[in-house]
């Protein structure tokens, strides 16, 4: 099988979160920081929009028993980036490209284990591909704004900006004392 990957996704071994991760899996899952998580089994994956979050969650990660690479491979988790692919060298998963439910108007961007022959994709639970970061494409850093994107709103720890030929509203993760007014 293969799990979704979007925006920045922090990919781990199933086996290793049963060994390693401390209180195992009910712990690891009750930990998960974000609807986001995902697994078929041999992968499990949690998807984050803001680069710092990840580096926080990878910390946590480690700091609960995972060992996060060695000699600049992975070991039991690897970052991957949705357009970019892997961070690093990981020797157990491979990226690439797959047809939601077959269409190819429809790419996603995936991991799977490797060696594995199962073909299915699995997405969090209330996934849907038109309203996901894999129909848009679209990525805000947070740091160099598009011109066409105008700030609307602070919702909790997000600034809202809304594309203004569309419409369309974007999230990103607000910097203490920092406003994208």
């Amino acid at each position: 099988m293969a799990v979704l990957i979007e925006a920045i996704s922090v990919v781990i071994r199933c086996e290793s979160i049963a060994r390693r991760f401390s209180g195992g899996v009910e712990n690891f899952i009750a930990s998960v920081p974000n609807g986001t998580l995902c697994s078929d089994g041999e992968l499990a994956c949690v998807n984050f929009m803001v680069p710092d979050d990840v580096k926080k969650y990878v910390e946590y990660l480690v700091g609960q028993g995972l060992i996060f690479k060695e000699f600049g491979t992975a070991v039991d988790l690897v970052v991957v980036d949705q357009k970019r692919g892997m961070a690093f060298d990981c020797e157990w998963a491979i990226f690439g490209e797959a047809d939601w439910n077959n269409n190819p108007e429809c790419p996603i961007s995936v991991c799977q284990y490797s060696p594995s022959n199962i073909k299915h994709v699995v997405v969090p639970g209330g996934w849907d591909y038109v309203s996901s970061l894999s129909a848009t494409s679209n990525f805000v850093d947070g740091e160099n704004i598009p011109s066409g994107l105008k700030f609307v709103r602070r919702d909790g720890d997000l600034d809202v900006l809304r594309d203004e030929s569309t419409g369309q509203e974007f999230f990103v993760r607000a910097r203490a004392g920092v406003r994208l007014s």
